[in-house]
């Protein structure tokens, strides 16, 4: 009885071993999804400093008509009426 119960056992050991290692959401799956996961964290962290800087911005354009008359004339090439818009290219 304790040698079938042993070899059930080995049995169903190497059956887990295999499943572990050969087939679908095995070991290799799960490092390449925890990578993959990693990589996806830290671009969310990015885009949330940019959308954060960009609230930030908006804001200031709200609040300020000298920030929107700056986000105006560098962004968008405005100028006043009196004014000779000069354009400086570096090469």
């Amino acid at each position: 009885m304790k040698k079938i119960l042993f070899f059930l056992g080995i049995i169903l050991l190497a059956n887990l071993q295999h499943s572990l290692f050969f087939k679908n959401n095995n070991i290799s799956d799960f490092i390449f999804l925890y990578s993959q996961n990693n990589d996806l964290i830290e671009n969310i962290k990015q885009l949330n400093r940019k959308n954060e800087e960009l609230d930030m911005e908006i804001k200031e354009l709200k609040s300020s008509t000298h920030a929107l008359e700056n986000f105006a004339r560098y962004n968008l090439g405005l100028v006043k009426e009196d004014e000779t818009f000069i354009q400086v290219i570096y090469k």
